[in-house]
């Protein structure tokens, strides 16, 4: 089975992936940890996509992740099904997505986009810190107190993403809601778009995934 979930920052579809990954046995492949793993190599691609992601506040150009894209795809082995995350999120990647999935014998059997209004993404985002050592992702008031604590996972230090400031956030914001929803339109044209409420708690979203996965393909 291979699954893409979509949706703007702060919808909480990087936890549902994680929770359906496990559950279904799929490969996690996160596009946005792939990048900033990326760019965290002393090469020339890995200084493109910092100063892209981390200093501008911007997505990186479509050749660029196509090319972090394949290479990801072309190591995961054809019998393992994925969990794609926030992949294809405009129309350009949507197409070499088809292609390169086809090339892989890779057939997507649901989209799922959660939703969630730009408010409610602000502030989200606004609370969540992550910690360095191994990227947890933590929420203030939830989680932890404040800017001072350590990670309660890994006791390593915490800090704020660059790109989760709201100006940067609004930013993300605009071009998800521009580019994705082409994306989105034609997944729902092909049947196999299943759309979340995503303000709910991560376990009534996880829930009312499963009932309209399974009513998918009854």
């Amino acid at each position: 089975m291979n699954i893409i979930i979509l949706g703007p920052q702060g919808s909480g579809k990087g936890t549902q992936a994680k929770m359906l990954a496990e559950k279904f046995g799929l490969e996690y492949f996160e596009m946005g940890k792939i990048l900033r793993d990326v760019a965290k190599e002393n090469t020339h691609l890995g200084k493109l996509i910092h100063e892209t992601i981390n200093i501008k506040g911007l997505l990186v150009d479509n050749d660029t992740f196509r090319e972090v894209f394949f290479k990801k795809l072309s190591e995961t082995p054809e019998e393992k099904g994925i969990l794609f995350e926030g992949v294809p999120r405009n129309e350009y990647q949507l197409e070499f997505f088809k292609e390169d999935s086809t090339e892989m014998n890779r057939k997507i059997d649901a989209t799922i986009v959660i939703n969630l209004p730009e408010k409610e993404s602000i502030e989200r985002l606004s609370k969540r810190r992550v910690c360095k050592e191994n990227e947890h992702v933590l929420i203030i008031g939830k989680d932890i107190k404040g800017e001072n604590e350590k990670c309660p996972k890994c006791g390593s230090e915490i800090h704020q993403r660059i790109d989760d400031t709201p100006a940067r956030i609004k930013t993300r914001l605009g071009i998800y809601e521009k580019n994705t929803k082409p994306v989105i339109d034609y997944f729902r044209q092909k049947g196999i778009l299943v759309e979340i409420d995503g303000r709910p708690s991560i376990e009534e979203v996880h829930q009312s995934i499963l009932n309209k996965l399974k009513k998918l393909n009854e």
